[in-house]
């Protein structure tokens, strides 16, 4: 292997290499004070977005008339992976997910090209389609409620629009602030349809009148010799008698009919379509969203800051108070990683102090640290990495890694020093003689992620900067092994420090003695040892059968929402009901700190029949019971027939982010997929009967294959037609009695407070009310709805999703043990027990289709990791058979890192897989060092005399002694194990030790990246203890030549009659 040959010239330089040094330290200093801090990574998630409205439309309809033409036109744009639709009463969100790799605007621009070439086959009355490039920080970061004893919910949500939310939106970094909750006022014109046939009046010649009474517009400009004038028709509402007061029409005796005299004129509140309580009070909240390219950390804290900074200019009755805030969960989850890795680093020190044999060297290996880490810092500035959850925990697994050169170095240059060398000497030749092996090891590391940049979708997403972190400060440490190193120790080191009166190197030399032994031992029974080998192979599959899989280990956030649907049809007062008793009974739980509950609003979609309760827990510190154990108590608790509950952890993607985008709710989530809705439903209701069978199913949610009573109008197009009155008429007389119509804007103290005109409420409550609903009105003759048309009484989907254009239906199968284990019963039971017709199938999806995805990426990962580092230590070592003999620590790696996670009940997740992968890298790195100082060792052997050189003279025989030729090999071999000893198990140690701290999942966010740890700790652990054993006896028992002269050396005796 080659030697690193600019050690010579750095040793003579010094001064240079402090300076260099000094530097490099306050570069990465004044970068890490100007690191962005964020939760996760900043990435540009591949997802456009088109959301389209037409009013009241329904499901069916929607989806026929606007989704599937939009849905056949989009999908000839190149580079769309997957489409999916969620079609609503009224309007649709379609998701459109790109393939990796391809460029947003430009396919954001084709998509635009592709809609306006069929904006015409959509209806008129459709909205113009948005397209939108999907923000996974849309979220709001922080949420405020606001509160007073004294104003009403009017003149509170008044304060926030007017007041508060300005206030938010003027601070650096905020992209919006929305107020929801409260109440908005509203200008009623309620018709009596009594009153109405009295002045032979229409509803539409209301609306007419309304509109054209209440005018604001440009009208030109009036030009004189010196002056130019504008001209502007001002005719707008100032008062409710200016709306009473409006003329509608001259009745036969050509007296004005007002609106006063067929319609009440009210100043009231819109009605309630959704309403937003705190603790089960009604409530105005808050919630601020930050802009894309913002600091989470910065603007929320400054959110907070505004927020008390208003208190002051608030009315004395007002107050407002934090209801979430993800800067906290930000803050605590970075101070809570820094802390494991300063005590990693700490650990560190500590193990370099007692195992090292002196201050002075460790003092020279633990310098290694502060000029990894601060030249870390200046690469991530200049990369544009952010300080975030990721890759402070890149940096927390690195502190170990960083003095693992080091060690190595070091530890040769202080053995050259105990040979008698002098300090320039010793560094010089203890560097040369390690630098191959260590550029080697370095360089198959850094293969190792090379893969895992590859990742695609999520989990490379999420993966990209951890491995970054982590490569970055393994060359910033090789740097530093051979450069600093090097030149620390020739001046700071002394000879004198490593001689036998040291208590540790005593220590360590009677293991080494005893290792020599059981090394003999082992070495006579090899292939017994390659068996072994072969064994732990199998049992590896065993393990990686047996434990459980998931996606991503949920964060103890202290945060879960519940998302509830009740049957189709279900009147808000009912909806508040239930969710208010549910939020009494919450809040007895002495878990809960705040319910936020959303009554009729879940996500984007708006419904009577549907809430969400946003649980907030105390913090950690102050109980006993996960966010996890406190959703499960809540789960047993809730069980309302005819209700659908989903529960999700609010955070339970990576690291704490909201599950929402990575992949939603908790238990088996499975789509049905078919042409048919009728059928999906049909197949849903058995298989929801079949499942609820089983002891294990706690409940089947299936909201959305509920349908809702619905009255479908039938038009009597022959009489219509004689009539002469256009079809889309009707609807709209009949839309303007039923749900009401604009008719305009009334402006008061800057507002504008929406005009709307309806049938009276107290005379339209019941289907004879709607029956007798007079639409037309020809030659006198008034014309009620019946004698146009028939009503019928049907069932309608309220929500209809649709995937690659297809109709899917999703159910989601909540089991009381771990989802992924209970996957393959279900599958068994639909196989076995359902009956899927031609052309309909099913998959499992949500989060479990993103475990799967992961896990085959992360499998891929692991091969080209494997294929990588063997390619690298083939070129190193210019052969194939000596890669292939180190490549033999990688399943003993494996082996332990599964018996590791099956003992800790850890499953293996994304992060676990990514420790394993890592591994590779890790583990190889000593059998690299150990083969490559046995070549070194057995090719020197005996001098040209003959005799034992210096470095054997450890042996027991003196340095004079003439061996048999025989012999020789055998005593190079095993010195040359024992020699690489104390550096293998030191740089384990202090890897595995500094990764404790992020294994005991101690503080917030830990418990997603302690998976990680566990894989490297049980996997670096087995390998290392293995790796000194199975190595040297495969070297031997992989060439016929070392077997042979293994064999011959057993045959001759060590002078004095020594045999170890």
């Amino acid at each position: 292997m080659r030697k690193i040959t600019i050690t010579e010239k750095i040793l003579k330089r010094p001064v240079t290499v402090f300076m260099l040094s000094l530097m490099v330290v306050g570069f990465g200093l004044f970068s890490l004070t100007n690191l962005r801090v964020t939760l996760m990574p900043e990435f540009n998630i591949p997802v456009l977005a088109v959301s389209v409205n037409y009013s009241n439309v329904a499901p069916e309809d929607m989806s026929r008339l606007v989704v599937e033409p939009i849905e056949g036109a989009i999908m000839g744009v190149e580079g769309i992976d997957e489409l999916e639709s969620n079609v609503r009463r009224g309007g649709a969100f379609i998701i459109l997910r790109l393939k990796p790799g391809v460029h947003i605007q430009s396919t954001e621009m084709k998509v635009r090209e592709a809609m306006d070439r069929i904006r015409a086959q959509l209806p008129s009355e459709a909205n113009e389609p948005v397209i939108f490039q999907f923000d996974p920080d849309s979220a709001p970061i922080v949420q405020f409620s606001v509160e007073s004893s004294v104003l009403g919910l009017d003149d509170l949500r008044q304060l926030s629009v007017e007041f508060i939310e300005p206030r938010f939106e003027r601070l650096p970094g905020v992209a919006s602030a929305e107020t929801q909750g409260g109440l908005e006022r509203n200008f009623f014109v309620s018709l009596d349809p009594y009153a109405l046939s009295r002045h032979r009046v229409m509803p539409s010649e209301v609306l007419s009148a309304l509109r054209n009474n209440n005018v604001n517009q440009p009208i030109g400009n009036l030009t004189t010799d010196r002056i130019s004038y504008s001209v502007r028709a001002e005719a707008i509402f100032k008062s409710l008698e200016e709306i009473e007061q409006t003329v509608i029409r001259q009745n036969d005796e050509g007296i004005p009919v007002r609106v006063s005299d067929v319609a009440n004129v009210e100043n009231t509140f819109a009605d309630i379509s959704s309403v937003e309580e705190v603790n089960g009070k009604n409530s105005v909240t808050v919630q601020v969203q930050k802009q894309s390219d913002a600091n989470t950390l910065d603007v929320a804290q400054s959110a907070v800051a505004e927020m008390n900074r208003m208190a002051s200019l608030l009315p004395s009755s007002v107050t407002m108070q934090v209801l979430s805030n993800e800067g906290d969960f930000i803050a605590n989850s970075i101070n809570n990683l820094a802390q494991s890795a300063l005590i990693a680093l700490t650990v560190v020190v500590i193990i370099l102090l007692i195992f090292m044999g002196g201050w002075r060297i460790a003092f020279v290996v633990a310098m290694s640290i502060p000029v990894s880490l601060t030249a870390t810092f200046a690469a991530m500035y200049f990369a544009g990495i952010t300080l975030n959850i990721i890759s402070i925990t890149g940096l927390a697994l690195a502190i170990g890694l960083l003095v693992d050169n080091s060690i190595v170095v070091t530890e040769s240059i202080a053995y050259k020093m105990v040979q008698g060398h002098g300090r320039f000497r010793a560094a010089l030749d203890g560097t040369n003689e390690v630098g191959g092996a260590l550029l080697g090891s370095t360089l198959t590391t850094l293969a190792v992620f090379i893969p895992i940049l590859g990742v695609t979708g999520v989990t490379g997403t999420v993966t990209r900067d951890l491995a970054l972190t982590i490569s970055i400060a393994i060359t910033s440490s090789f740097l530093a092994s051979i450069i600093l190193i090097p030149v620390l120790a020739s001046i700071v080191m002394k000879p004198g420090q490593f001689d036998n009166r040291n208590f540790m190197f005593r220590l360590i030399g009677k293991v080494e003695k005893n290792y020599g032994k059981i090394l003999f031992w082992i070495l006579r029974r090899k292939y017994v040892v390659m068996l072994f080998v072969v064994a732990i192979i199998f049992g590896s599959f065993y393990f990686f059968r047996t434990i459980p899989g998931e996606f991503f280990p949920e964060s103890d956030t202290g945060e879960f929402d519940v998302r509830v649907d009740l049957p189709a049809g279900t009147q808000l007062p009912a909806t508040a009901e239930l969710l208010r008793g549910y939020t009494d009974e919450l809040l007895e739980m002495p878990e809960i700190r705040t319910v936020i509950t959303s009554i009729g609003r879940q996500r984007w979609s708006r419904q009577s029949n549907v809430g969400q309760l946003n649980v907030l827990l105390v913090d950690q510190r102050e109980r006993s019971r996960s966010t996890d154990e406190v959703m499960e108590e809540v789960e047993s608790r809730f069980d309302d027939p005819g209700v659908d509950l989903e529960f999700s952890i609010a955070g339970s993607g990576p690291g704490g982010m909201r599950g929402g985008r990575w992949g939603e709710g908790r238990g088996v989530q499975l789509t049905l997929y078919g042409s048919d809705m009728q059928v999906l439903r049909d197949i849903s209701y058995r298989i929801e009967d079949r499942m609820l069978q089983e002891p294990e199913v706690m409940s089947v949610s299936n909201p959305r294959t509920r349908p809702g009573p619905e009255f479908e109008f039938h038009p009597d197009r022959e009489r219509i037609a004689r009539l002469d009155v256009p079809t889309s008429q009707i609807a709209s007389a009949f839309g303007t009695q039923s749900r009401g119509s604009r008719a305009g804007y009334f402006r008061e103290d800057g507002r504008e407070i929406p005009i709307e005109v309806r049938n009276d409420r107290k005379t339209f409550q019941n289907r004879s009310d709607m029956f007798s609903l007079e639409l037309l009105q020809v030659d006198d003759v008034r014309m009620p709805i019946t004698s146009l048309g028939n009503f019928e009484l049907t069932e309608s989907m309220q929500r209809l999703s649709r995937r690659d254009r297809e109709v899917v239906l999703d159910l989601n199968i909540m089991t009381r043990e771990n989802p992924e284990a209970y996957r393959s019963v279900i599958a068994d039971i639909i196989s076995d027990d359902i009956v899927l017709p031609d052309g309909y199938r099913y998959d499992f999806s949500g989060r479990m289709r993103m475990q799967d995805d992961s896990a085959r990426e992360m499998g891929i990962a692991f091969l080209f990791a494997l294929l990588l580092t063997y390619m690298v230590m083939a070129s190193l070592f210019e052969n194939f058979r000596d890669p292939f003999i180190i490549m033999f620590t990688v399943p003993l790696a494996f082996f332990g890192s599964l018996v590791f996670l099956f003992m800790t009940n850890t499953a293996l997740s994304v992060p676990a897989y990514i420790g394993i992968v890592i591994l590779v890298g890790i583990v190889v790195n000593n059998g690299i060092v150990l083969v490559d100082f046995i070549h070194q060792k057995t090719a020197r052997g005996l001098d040209h005399r003959g005799k034992l050189t210096d470095e054997e003279s450890e042996s027991g025989a003196s340095s004079k002694a003439v061996l048999n030729a025989d012999r020789v090999y055998l005593v190079a071999f095993l010195q040359a194990c024992k020699r690489r000893m104390r550096p293998i198990l030191l740089t384990a140690m202090t890897t595995i030790f500094s990764m404790i701290p992020l294994a005991l999942e101690v503080g917030v966010g830990s418990e997603t990246w302690s998976p990680l740890a566990k894989s490297v700790i049980g996997g670096l652990a087995f390998a290392t203890i293995l790796t000194l054993f199975v190595v040297p006896a495969i070297v031997i028992g992989i060439s016929k030549n070392r077997r042979e002269l293994f064999r011959k050396g057993l045959a001759v005796p060590m002078p004095g009659g020594r045999q170890d």
